[in-house]
């Protein structure tokens, strides 16, 4: 028969595990929650867009976007109208 002791010490050793593997999960569920739902990650990411912030939508007319002068396209690019 094995010892009390033992058995208290190997259900220990087995919680720290389990605690271990499940704030990896947590953190895995978390970061996989935060890919999901950023907008502004997909429009880059995906749509190949310019997040505004200042409307919170994604915009293809312009090539960059700025705090200072708002949506950027190519052709203020090109004249160096910046």
């Amino acid at each position: 028969m094995i010892n009390i002791n033992f058995k208290k010490i190997i259900w220990k050793i087995f919680l720290v595990f389990w605690n271990i593997f499940a704030f990896i999960g947590f953190g895995v569920t978390a970061y996989f929650l935060y890919l999901v739902f950023d907008d502004a990650g997909y429009c880059i990411s995906e749509e190949h867009g310019v997040w505004d912030d200042e409307q919170k939508i994604c915009r293809h007319d312009c090539a960059k976007w700025d705090k200072e002068h708002g949506c950027i396209t190519s052709d203020m690019i090109k004249d160096n109208k910046i």
